[in-house]
């Protein structure tokens, strides 16, 4: 196929194929950013304050919307619904087409504003960014573009599995929850997001509380969107997750209704524990009180997940694929250390001398990176056989050290979160923690290069035909 072909193609594997190809370019373009602002608080004279404050809310932003989302969810759910909906495309494929070329153009648009307010774009920071425009526009287009292909994925499946609920994969159940949630959360952030603009250019006051608003809506606005997108992420991978075991042991999975039913009581919990990000923000004690304890449940269905997976792993026969293995369990024990590290979180005594600190970054990377990449990689050899490649060269030794240093780095960085060093800042002064800031960022960059070797040989793998 010609690239001509390929960008012209309204087809969902083509389609697919872009999302992958956008979320490597935006994965590796984070990544990078990373690595320099880690170079920068290792050696304090490489960038500015404000070019590093950059680096940092483009990473966040570039990773989440740009990265995960695109890979995740682009190329996977347009990849698979078609097959195991038994359908020729997706049903709206022109407007399928539409919704990955608006994310380029938000790319764009992000990157030529090189805001420096902080992912999160607390107000009153974020009025006074000059290209604060540019980043919001992005964000709109990155919202229309999540919520026409959400719309169209839940219509595809709707009119092909109306009567057939009972028989729908693990993977589409995940699809069909992730799409429900951003259609519930993403306008509540375009709304957050816009009254920044209207109080900056419209003289309103949402956020302004010198005339009568107040700064810590938008907090509520903004998490009420930003928590459940970490399971609008990472609830694909639990369907692509699910699905390779079934393929890698030759039986279906035990106990799927209870499967379906934890990821439902995922999505549903995450909905309404978005205040444990606001612990600090003057909470009364009932609020933190409620948000404790739900933050806590949904370990259980979570728990639920975790141990079908490992009993499905301990009764499967014969492994032939050893990096597939390993990088399963892999998976398994980082959301499992990560969730455990939440638990931690959801603590709103523990969580006053956590928040902002590197042991909120540690718990949010080893979810939102590791966990998903791991995941992916696991879906990529699910998805081989869809896209009749072969990924059955053995990978074993950069399999094992990507993973093992890239555990190193989050774990480092546990360390430095119990040490209350905080984050955001773009020097540091304690000469005892510089020790640990530059081990963190050599092992940052063993775990980069090991992943680039990884996606080499996946892209060579593929030039080989299906076995």
């Amino acid at each position: 196929m010609s690239v001509r072909s390929l960008l012209l193609s309204v087809n969902h594997v083509d389609v697919a194929l872009l999302y992958l190809l956008l979320g490597i370019f935006s994965g590796v373009l984070g990544s990078s950013m990373s690595l320099l602002f880690r170079l920068q608080l290792s050696f304090p004279v490489i960038l500015t304050s404000d070019v590093y404050n950059s680096m940092v809310t483009l990473h966040g932003l570039i990773m989440v919307f740009f990265a995960a989302m695109p890979t995740a969810i682009g190329f996977f759910a347009n990849l698979l619904i078609p097959y195991h909906c038994n359908v020729p495309d997706l049903l709206f494929p022109r407007i399928n087409a539409l919704s990955f070329w608006l994310l380029p153009c938000s790319l764009a648009l992000l990157l030529f504003s090189m805001a420096n307010a902080g992912w999160t774009f607390y107000p009153p920071l974020s009025s006074l960014s000059p290209t604060v425009e540019y980043t919001v526009f992005s964000l709109h287009l990155a919202g229309v573009s999540s919520l026409i292909s959400s719309c169209n994925f839940l219509v595809t499946m709707m009119a092909t599995r109306s009567s057939l609920w009972y028989s729908i994969s693990l993977f589409c159940w995940s699809i069909v929850l992730v799409s429900i949630l951003l259609v519930l959360s993403l306008p509540v952030l375009a709304v957050g997001i816009t009254f920044i603009l209207t109080d900056k250019h419209l003289s309103t006051c949402f956020y302004d509380a010198a005339m009568g608003g107040d700064p810590t809506l938008y907090q509520h606005l903004f998490w009420f969107f930003g928590h459940p997108e970490v399971y609008v992420v990472i609830l694909p991978v639990f369907g692509l997750f699910s699905s390779s075991i079934q393929q890698s042991s030759l039986h279906r999975i035990p106990g799927e209704l209870s499967l379906v039913v934890a990821m439902a009581s995922i999505a549903l919990i995450g909905s309404v524990v978005w205040a444990h990000h606001m612990y600090t923000a003057g909470l009364d004690l009932d609020t933190r009180s409620y948000f404790t304890a739900a933050t806590m449940i949904i370990a259980v269905p979570t728990g639920i997940k975790i141990f079908t997976w490992v009993s499905s792993l301990l009764t499967m026969k014969r492994m032939t694929n050893h990096s597939l293995m390993f990088l399963q369990i892999a998976f398994i024990v980082s959301f499992s250390i990560g969730g455990t590290s939440g638990i931690i979180l959801s603590n709103a005594a523990v969580d006053h001398y956590l928040h902002d600190t590197y042991y909120v970054v540690a718990h949010f990377h080893i979810v939102m990176a590791l966990s998903l990449v791991y995941g992916i990689l696991v879906g990529l050899y699910y998805a081989s056989s869809y896209l009749s490649i072969s990924l059955s060269i053995p990978m074993t030794g950069h399999t094992s050290l990507f993973v093992f240093s890239s555990f190193l780095v989050f774990a480092l960085q546990h360390y430095q979160g119990y040490s209350a060093m905080p984050r955001r800042y773009f020097m540091h002064s304690e000469t005892s923690s510089h020790t640990v800031i530059t081990l963190c960022l050599l092992v940052a960059l063993i775990s980069f290069l090991a992943l680039l070797m990884e996606l080499i040989y996946l892209l060579v793998s593929m030039r080989q035909p299906y076995r």
